[in-house]
């Protein structure tokens, strides 16, 4: 019968003592931050989201459920420490990975949970950004529900010693990170090429509040800047992983309140920029986020031309007609972010 202490790495410069009492302490810093963006952005959909939009509502759900979940992992990781470092229960290296504690087994499924949260969240609002299209999204989900099974076997298997080689298990550990890695790529390339070219398109047609400064261009930049402090994080797993480096446990410890941080952080950034925005009757599209405002009229999945006033409006009904929908507005691009 294989031993949960097989899968503790060789020696490194990092023991494994130090690895993992850092790793809580950088997760307890990390939820600081996580606290306070959690508390602003809450205030700002609690208090300005728009009523009946179903993208804002999943996505409000979803915040306090990581939120939720992120703090019991953090008051379960600290009683781990209680357990490992003060009572001694067993030698911190063994007990951390010791699968036979049930403390060990819900720690390592509330880190699978919170990851399948994030990484659906990500998917749908991609699903969003593209219109509703359900084939953008195809290879996105078949990798979700790979990374699904993987970390769902995973857990089977360490709860279940003998059930598959410690070889076998380390080869399906692999293939998490990959597709975790990929799948953030994807999501993340769809949703800043959509809005790119969004963009460019409504350059073209002169369709553009040059005067704003929250542009398709911004929310572009604050999507993809947002999105690269967990695949970072990835990637820094892609590479230690491999190398069986104890400085991984960190890292995944880190990855919890990160992925809470991204999508907190986009909503305050957007919000802040927002705030420092002047928006006239003459701007041409939307472009505040659906749950910051309660304008009625823009209740639309895709906002019509004819509410332009600006010296381009007249020009672009004449050209596409009175009822055309030319782009979507940056607030639906990131009313469910």
């Amino acid at each position: 019968m294989s031993s949960p202490t097989n899968f503790v790495g060789p020696p490194t410069p990092l023991p494994p003592e130090v690895a993992h009492i850092v790793a809580i302490w950088t997760e307890v810093l990390l939820y600081g931050v996580y606290t306070c963006l959690f508390l602003e952005a809450s205030y700002i959909m609690l208090r300005k989201r728009r009523e009946n939009i179903a993208s804002a509502r999943v996505f409000l759900i979803t915040t306090f459920l990581m939120y939720i979940l992120s703090t019991a992992h953090i008051v379960l990781g600290l009683y781990r420490m209680l357990r490992a470092y003060v009572w001694r229960v067993e030698p911190p290296a063994w007990y951390f990975m010791d699968f036979r504690n049930w403390d060990t087994v819900a720690h390592n499924a509330m880190l699978c949970t919170m990851t399948w949260l994030g990484d659906a969240l990500v998917i749908y609002r991609c699903w969003v950004v593209w219109n509703y299209n359900y084939w953008v999204i195809v290879i996105p989900i078949i990798l979700l529900i790979f990374e699904f099974a993987s970390n769902t076997m995973l857990l089977v298997w360490f709860t279940h010693f003998g059930m598959a080689s410690p070889n076998a298990v380390l080869s399906w550990m692999a293939t998490i990170y990959p597709l975790v890695f990929v799948q953030n790529i994807i999501t993340t390339g769809l949703i800043g090429f959509k809005i790119w070219t969004q963009h460019r398109s409504s350059t073209a047609n002169g369709v553009i509040d040059t005067s704003s400064r929250l542009s398709l261009v911004r929310i572009f930049r604050i999507v993809v800047e947002s999105a690269a402090i967990y695949t970072f994080q990835i990637l820094v797993l892609l590479i230690l992983y491999p190398m069986q480096h104890n400085a991984q446990f960190i890292v995944q410890s880190a990855v919890i309140p990160s992925i809470g941080i991204v999508f907190v952080l986009i909503a305050v950034r957007v919000h802040l920029n927002k705030s420092t925005t002047f928006f006239t009757n003459t701007t041409p599209i939307s472009e505040i986020p659906n749950w910051f405002e309660s304008d009625a009229n823009s209740t639309h999945s895709m906002p019509t031309a004819t509410g332009s006033s600006s010296a381009t409006g007249q020009p672009d009904r004449e050209k596409y007609g009175n009822s055309v929908d030319l782009i979507p507005s940056a607030g639906n691009l990131l009313h469910q972010v």
